[in-house]
């Protein structure tokens, strides 16, 4: 099962609904909600450079299951089917520690 903390693929919309890509996302929602739900809450992750607070850069890319230096982008949430990913991977204990103590990202 998905934890808080795996890379994965899965398939995010254009922002305009055009199409889709497939892409890598950081799983954000926790263990039991993956679980019971059968759903994840996932962070886009893109290789382009960050552009705001929150954009943060994954210094252990490679060991992440990464082709690319990436960033985790914390305001690019999607909730996907876990039927829908591919595991990839795992941040590292450092990387997961940035990213989570970005904050006022909700209410």
């Amino acid at each position: 099962m998905l934890k808080p903390g795996d890379v994965v693929t899965t398939i995010f919309a254009y922002a305009d609904l055009t199409g889709a890509k497939i892409r890598p996302a950081l799983v954000v929602s926790t263990e039991h909600f993956n679980q019971e739900t059968r759903m994840a809450v996932l962070a886009m992750i893109s290789s382009k450079q960050p552009q705001n607070q929150y954009e943060v850069t994954i210094s252990e890319w490679q060991a992440a299951g990464l082709k690319f230096p990436s960033k985790v982008c914390i305001g690019r949430l999607v909730t996907a089917n876990v039927s829908l990913t591919k595991h990839i991977g795992h941040l590292s204990k450092e990387d997961i520690g940035i990213v989570s103590s970005i904050k006022n990202v909700i209410a």
